[in-house]
């Protein structure tokens, strides 16, 4: 009993660390991606992207940690409304609003910072490339689903009804 116990354990833990590692090894492979996208539609020297990736990675995380939170509060919404009183729902739409305010003063921020690195038509080729980044990953998320085909889960296993 004690062996099959502590081999459950040590499996579970290894699939664990396998689902860890492979989920760190898709982040890598994206990041990556990101890097070759944004350096290549750009034309980023390395002098440019030297100077460029802090600055646009620290804009990056803050403009999605204020996102999420902001989705997080919509879901919590949407999900209470029933329950929540008007000086409730009121504040939350005054919350969701100052979200928006505050990723608008981001880029802002950002745009001005970012000016000092890059010349005005690389910094608007910036704007521009982030939602060629979006959709380009959008269209490659829905040849990989299309290919899977309909009823396939992940690794194109079919999953019963």
């Amino acid at each position: 009993m004690k062996k099959t116990l502590t081999a459950t354990v040590a499996l579970l833990f290894i699939t664990v660390m396998a689902m860890k590692a492979q989920g760190q090894d898709d982040l890598d492979r994206l990041t990556a991606y990101k890097i070759a996208f944004f350096t290549q539609k750009l034309s980023l020297t390395s002098a440019e992207a030297e100077k460029f990736w802090p600055v646009y990675n620290d804009y990056s995380a803050r403009k999605s940690k204020i996102q999420l939170e902001r989705v997080a509060l919509m879901r919590y919404a949407a999900h209470n409304e029933a329950n929540l009183s008007e000086q409730e729902l009121s504040s939350t739409a005054d919350i969701l609003a100052q979200s928006f305010a505050e990723e608008a003063n981001l880029i802002v921020t950002f745009n001005a910072d970012v000016k000092k690195i890059l010349p005005p038509a690389k910094v608007i080729r910036l704007f521009q490339s982030e939602t060629q980044y979006k959709l380009q990953l959008l269209r490659e998320l829905n040849q990989r689903r299309q290919e899977k085909g309909p009823g396939q889960g992940a690794g194109g296993v079919r999953r019963k009804s």
